[in-house]
């Protein structure tokens, strides 16, 4: 290209080729179709976002379960392995993501249960040892002593 012209011997010949015509004419190019499904890659199975939810949700119910609150990794483990179970019936088959969500679910149910029951029965043996009567007459923690 010299001085902005076009040079005819350096084999870029734009001339030639398709011009874009702005979707007018629709000859000159094949329209884009976007990939349904699995498409792109057919001997892959399909995708399993369930499979990963249910995982990702048994992940986190097992953190808040054993760090925060029972009740809500209770409820986290229930959607999990709802979500598992319904991966497992749309795919007809179970992946390994809605297998680690479901034993996750389990987890956090019977975790979560147990920890409850583990804070009854605590509260039950300070009623019952009168620790909790004497720090509740004393004002709470800070005006009960232990006495040897």
């Amino acid at each position: 290209m010299a001085n902005g012209q076009y040079d005819k011997n350096n084999g870029d010949n734009w001339d030639e080729q398709p011009k874009y015509d702005g979707g007018a004419e629709k000859n000159n190019y094949r329209q884009y179709t976007p990939p349904t499904g699995n498409s792109i890659y057919p001997d892959r199975p399909p995708l399993d976002t369930e499979g990963s939810t249910s995982k990702i949700l048994g992940f986190v119910g097992l953190f808040v379960t054993l760090c925060f609150c029972q009740i809500a990794g209770i409820v986290l483990g229930i959607i999990g392995l709802s979500k598992a179970r319904a991966s497992a019936r749309n795919l007809g088959f179970e992946t390994s993501d809605a297998a680690t969500g479901r034993v996750l679910g389990i987890v956090n149910i019977v975790l979560g249960v147990l920890s409850i029951l583990a804070s009854i029965a605590y509260i039950v043996f300070l009623i019952a040892s009168g620790t909790f009567a004497a720090m509740m007459a004393d004002g709470g923690i800070e005006g009960f002593a232990f006495s040897a």
